[in-house]
């Protein structure tokens, strides 16, 4: 798996075998590569991701790429559903509507149902601006990728932290993104500008306690009867989590224990992982274990922002079925098609020699008009031949109108005043069907007399009787 990471000064590739981290690499940007995070120069930005492939030696067309949290909006709504229902997208648009402005230029709306509960489910809906998901696709199409899956920065983080609870400070150079972990859901998820260059170590140290008090303080005030518990461990990620100088700083001043990041993976001891914390939860995007939603709490979030449009078309699960239940069909049916086949062919064949002893018959008949033995003979032998075309036709009619209701003829027993059907249907209704379409033809006596048990057999042995001839 392939895994990639944007932001306004570098990209950072990842690649994982499993559970382990294979190999990863990253690449400085030139300032101004972004412009409010839109990527403002996509050419100039998939050129650098295709070097930075090349070196590394991380080749792969399929990849999961990560989208900045700027100007997103993250909310969990209630949305009414009955009982045991999926939500619809109309209901949760309808929710989405009453959190999330949409105006003229409405973000690519992702959700996914984290908990349900009486009277609705809970849903985690997120809107991205189009721009940012557009020129994001183009640069990766550009570069000769196809981005399988997009996910939020601050979602990845939370997968890499791994824990039930728990505050996330990840900084950039440009913006940080503050996480808040609450019964293994990112509850909270803040993502803000800031001018990192134009502040002093202290300034930067101050900002960053001043933003993360600001995001718990608005979480408790929301939630009065369980705020933040001070224990909360605070895990520093990010380009700059390296600066040990500001790291020191922040312990001093924050309440919450600092931790060292320990994603469940396996990889090299010298890998910087707070950096390349969004790659690593990019990585585990699947692999958190499902939870009945029925025990409570909240599901996993697995969420892909990619928008329909640019995803490949994929059959789903109701077309995959009814394919197959077509080929089995064929597959059941092909049989019967050989044996119709086949005995329709021996039909004609039984027409072709009939029509040229009749043909003989004729000549022979001329010869010997006056001849009262012959003519004897001859009259038995036309009753034969009689009573043989009808027996072809009464076979046609026999297996026409089962072929047309699906009905499955075993054998067919022709004893000149009677015939005896072996047939088998796919329910009663379909047989019932069969012995009137055989009354209706109007080449046998009816009604028909059923086998014993009718009208709810499904098959059996059936005896009719030709009309006579006129």
């Amino acid at each position: 798996m392939i895994t990639l990471e944007f932001s306004s000064t570098d990209i950072r590739l990842m690649e994982t075998n499993g559970e382990k981290v294979v190999r990863w690499a990253s690449h400085s940007l030139e300032p101004g590569m972004f412009e409010e995070e839109a990527i403002s120069d996509p050419h100039v930005l998939s050129t650098a991701i295709r070097q930075l492939m090349t070196s590394s030696g991380i080749q792969g067309r399929d990849v999961i790429a990560s989208v900045s949290g700027l100007y997103s909006l993250c909310r969990i709504v209630k949305v009414p559903t009955p009982l045991g229902e999926p939500v619809t997208e109309e209901a949760v648009l309808e929710a989405a509507e009453q959190v999330i402005p949409l105006g003229e230029e409405d973000p690519y709306l992702s959700w996914q149902t984290i908990a349900t509960g009486e009277g609705g489910q809970q849903v985690m809906v997120v809107g991205v601006p189009r721009d940012v998901i557009d020129s994001e696709v183009r640069t990766l199409k550009s570069a000769g990728i196809n981005p399988r899956v997009l996910d939020l920065k601050a979602m990845a983080l939370a997968r890499a932290v791994n824990r039930e609870q728990a505050l996330i400070l990840n900084i950039e150079p440009t913006s940080l993104d503050v996480v808040m972990i609450i019964d293994n859901i990112a509850e909270v998820m803040r993502t803000t500008e800031w001018q990192q260059e134009e502040l002093s170590s202290e300034e930067e140290a101050e900002y960053l306690v001043s933003a993360l008090e600001l995001t718990v303080s608005f979480y408790n005030a929301h939630h009065p009867d369980s705020s933040l518990d001070p224990a909360t461990p605070l895990f520093i990620t990010g380009p700059m989590s390296g600066d040990l100088d500001l790291i020191d700083k922040l312990r001093t001043r924050v309440e919450y224990p600092i931790e060292p990041l320990l994603p469940p993976l396996e990889y090299p001891g010298h890998l910087p992982v707070s950096q390349y914390a969004v790659n690593i939860g990019l990585a585990l995007k699947g692999t958190a274990v499902s939870k009945n939603i029925e025990q409570g709490g909240y599901l996993p979030l697995d969420i892909n922002l990619l928008p329909q449009v640019y995803r490949p078309w994929r059959p789903s699960r109701k077309q995959i079925y009814f394919c197959c239940a077509i080929i089995a069909a064929i597959a059941l049916l092909f049989p019967l098609y050989k044996v119709t086949t086949g005995a329709m062919a021996e039909t004609s064949a039984l027409k072709t020699k009939y029509t040229a002893i009749n043909r003989l018959l004729e000549m022979r008949k001329a010869e010997i008009k006056e001849r009262e033995p012959l003519q004897i003979t001859i009259a038995e032998y036309s009753t034969i031949v009689d009573m043989g075309s009808g027996f072809i036709e009464d076979i046609e009619v026999i297996n026409s109108q089962a072929e047309m209701l699906g009905i499955d003829v075993k054998s067919i027993t022709h004893q000149g005043f009677s015939i005896s059907i072996v047939c088998q249907a796919d329910s009663y209704i379909s047989f019932r069907n069969y012995l009137t379409a055989l009354e209706q033809s109007g080449r046998f006596l009816s009604p028909i007399p059923p086998p014993e048990r009718f009208p709810y057999l499904e098959g059996g042995t059936v005896t009719i009787k030709p009309l006579p001839s006129e």
